[in-house]
């Protein structure tokens, strides 16, 4: 049954609203927006950017996570039935600024933001200077740890319900399953120059030594070892970038510097298993 562009917006909204952490969730909402991506891609996009603006934050880094396999999908199938690579790279500022808005609760999806626009830049799947733009704006939304709190406020984590603070645990936990399982998807390094390299190509001469037309011994057989000389060394080898390599400078680059919660979480987990460690 297929929709017209009013009623595949309405859809398209509670698909949006009903979004989860779960893989199966975010490609129900891929295959939607994919399907109707040729006849209006343009308002499905625009129930993105303003849902994206009104969910909560665990909605919005959510959504976030939806775009990062619909920008898979839109690189394997192009335009005009998934034109929305185009769209993130136009929007991704405004984007990134609802995901991580710039107060204490925004620090809550910063990492998770960061760890989709790094992976973006290692798949290269949205324009580079486009990703190194929003993590750059990205760079000055984090709170400095030990940062002073005005009176009365409550850290972000305290300022959740119980029932929102569980199911962000849960969602966080299956998010870094799939950026982990992601990261093992890697470009292969290719094992001959591309195409337009200036790397030169070697082609036998036609009156080599090697060749049955000029056997060993011939008078011809010299007349190669001249022109040996001239030839052009051989291209050096293809540079190859180990997964394990990747992976690790991708984590570290996601870690952030140890805070307050840090040390109160280790702190509890200590106490949980009895050992005696003052609190800080």
């Amino acid at each position: 049954m297929s929709l017209d562009p009013f009623e595949a917006r309405l859809q398209f909204l509670k698909l949006l609203r009903t979004l989860n952490a779960s893989q199966q969730s975010i490609q129900k909402v891929v295959s939607f927006a994919v399907k109707y991506g040729a006849r209006c891609g343009e308002d499905l996009w625009e129930c993105v950017e303003d849902e994206v603006q009104k969910g909560s934050l665990n909605a919005r880094i959510n959504i976030f996570y939806f775009l990062d396999s619909l920008a898979d999908t839109s690189a394997s199938l192009g335009p005009p039935d998934a034109p929305y690579l185009a769209l993130i790279e136009r929007s991704l500022p405004t984007l990134v600024g609802a995901v991580v808005p710039d107060s204490r609760e925004g620090v809550l999806n910063l990492k998770a933001t960061r760890a989709i626009l790094e992976s973006w830049l290692t798949r290269r799947v949205v324009d580079p200077a486009v990703v190194d733009a929003a993590l750059a704006e990205l760079s000055q939304r984090k709170a400095p740890a030990g940062s002073p709190q005005p009176a009365g406020t409550k850290r972000p984590r305290e300022a959740m319900p119980r029932a929102d603070v569980l199911r962000r645990i849960e969602e966080d936990r299956e998010r870094q399953k799939r950026l982990r399982e992601r990261m093992w998807i890697l470009p292969i390094p290719p094992l001959a120059p591309r195409a337009g390299s200036t790397a030169p190509t070697i082609h036998p001469s036609p009156a080599s030594p090697f060749t049955p037309a000029s056997p060993r011994g011939t008078p011809g057989a010299a007349a190669p070892r001249a022109a040996d000389k001239l030839m052009p060394p051989p291209p050096p080898p293809a540079t190859f970038v180990s997964p394990l390599d990747v992976e690790f400078d991708q984590m570290w680059e996601g870690t952030s510097d140890l805070g307050d919660d840090d040390f109160e979480r280790m702190a509890e987990n200590a106490h949980a298993a009895g050992l005696d460690v003052p609190r800080r």
